[in-house]
């Protein structure tokens, strides 16, 4: 789900630039089938581009791991195969509400289309039908309040239409069908559905109808049709319900703009070359996502999943209670409490390492190993603060590999808490810890080129009250 969001944000910027060039530059050209190809070649980058920056930046679109989308979870530790080890945290609560506004942004727009769709089979399926010589299907029904319009090999109309201006109807609608414009719509009517929030998704779809009209009036025209008649009759049929996103309307672009466009002269092809800003308007585009610190954000997003969301209802940041052991992968806890097998689900004081939340990273980071041949991707231990302080049950509640399952136990048995209280009293209690592991092809660039193998930096940083411990290690030889 994550994942889905992450490619939506990426075609949805990809699509500004390309919209305001075609906007800005292209569409007071009369180059009509040119405009065409190139919305839909920019259709086609903006849907790539999620595949190169992944790529580049190992952003994984398919399943792959999955991201439990925490509240108050500790920071993660992220163990590279080069020695370098990162603090990844965890992703914030604004994010599941994110994805969750996405989610239902998408539902309704797709409800929304199947009504549209619904309506439209509805209109065909009453008409009278009628196959004409060219292969095309003429439907005629009785609704007048109903624009013609053409969709697959369709077309549709009322009776009054076909009986006051048939002739030139069916030629302006048997263009779009032999252009084969419907295709196009599907396409866009994708991705404006794809990206709903973003008005560029929608914005390029108008203007790729607006295009289409523009070829189909100009091949009544040249198809020897009086324009003034025809013009007269654009104005006539400029009323009724249309089907605004699937299908070609006669009225559906702005009336005045394809008057003046059947007026005027063929523009130069020179004039094509314009088109070319779009090039450093993408590349531009590019360098914002080849950021790292963007693109490590789209990587930790896209592979969130809203399904496997863990509220974390304790005050102290350091801990992290979770469903009983059990459970898988992981539950929300529906009450705190002691379990059936004596251990608590949370406490009143929930147990904190010696030291705190940055103490604990520096002692993971300096004895947690990469496993070589290792996957990357995130596994989440769960374990038993005992009443003493020591790790009790150990086991991964989100598994990488046994060799990885088996290294994070082997360090998470090596701490030391300050155990839960419960009435005063210290008890067992079930406690959290993700762990990433990341392998990349060079180290931090931070790392002093100085440093002595089989040593470990610490540098610490305040972002906004946020205390961030970032380790470098430098393996030995």
């Amino acid at each position: 789900m994550g994942a889905l969001l992450v490619y939506s944000i990426i075609v949805g910027v990809t699509l500004i630039p390309i919209y305001l060039i075609v906007r800005l530059l292209m569409s007071g050209l009369t180059c009509w089938r040119f405009n065409r190809g190139l919305i839909l070649f920019g259709y086609l980058i903006a849907l790539a581009m999620p595949f190169v920056i992944g790529w580049i930046h190992s952003i994984d679109f398919g399943d792959g791991a999955v991201l439990d989308i925490e509240v108050g979870l500790p920071s993660v530790m992220a163990v590279v195969a080069d020695g370098e080890v990162d603090a990844v945290y965890p992703v914030k609560w604004w994010c599941a509400g994110v994805m969750a506004l996405y989610f239902t942004g998408l539902l309704f727009f797709l409800l929304r289309e199947l009504f549209i769709w619904n309506r439209m089979h509805s209109v065909i399926s009453r008409s009278s039908h009628v196959t004409m010589p060219d292969g095309n299907v003429l439907c005629i029904h009785s609704d007048e309040s109903i624009a013609p319009f053409s969709w697959y090999r369709y077309i549709v109309m009322s009776q009054k239409d076909y009986d006051e201006g048939g002739t030139t109807v069916i030629m302006h609608e048997s263009m779009h069908i032999k252009a084969r414009h419907w295709l196009d719509l599907l396409l866009a009517e994708a991705v404006a559905l794809l990206v709903w929030y973003n008005p560029a998704g929608w914005l390029m779809r108008n203007e790729l109808q607006a295009v289409h009209e523009y070829e189909a009036d100009n091949g009544v025209v040249t198809g020897g049709a009086n324009v003034r008649d025809y013009q007269l009759l654009l104005i006539q049929k400029a009323v009724g319900s249309r089907f605004p996103s699937i299908a070609n309307s006669l009225d559906h672009s702005n009336l005045s703009k394809r008057i003046k466009m059947m007026l005027r002269k063929k523009s130069s092809p020179v004039q094509r070359w314009r088109a070319i800003a779009a090039v450093p308007a993408l590349a531009l585009t590019a360098v914002v996502f080849f950021n790292p610190g963007v693109a490590e954000a789209l990587e930790s997003l896209s592979t969130a999943k809203v399904t496997n969301y863990v509220a974390i209802m304790q005050e102290e940041p350091a801990a992290a209670a979770v469903a009983e052991p059990e459970q898988s992968p992981i539950a929300l806890p529906s009450q705190s409490g002691e379990g059936d097998d004596g251990v608590y689900r949370s406490a009143e004081t929930m147990p904190q390492y010696e030291g705190g939340e940055a103490a604990l990273m520096k002692f993971i980071a300096s004895n947690l190993k990469w496993i070589p041949g290792g996957k990357n991707g995130r596994l989440i231990v769960q374990f038993v603060v005992k009443k003493d302080g020591t790790v009790g049950d150990v086991k991964a509640v989100r598994s990488l590999s046994p060799e990885q399952d088996a290294e994070a136990e082997r360090v998470v048995r090596m701490l030391k808490f300050t155990p839960g209280m419960v009435d005063g009293k210290p008890v067992d209690v079930w406690y959290t810890l993700p762990v990433s592991f990341r392998e990349t092809k060079q180290s931090n660039s931070n790392t002093n080129s100085n440093t002595a193998p089989g040593t470990t930096t610490t540098t610490t940083t305040t972002t906004d009250g946020v205390s961030t411990t970032e380790v470098s290690y430098s393996p030995g030889n």
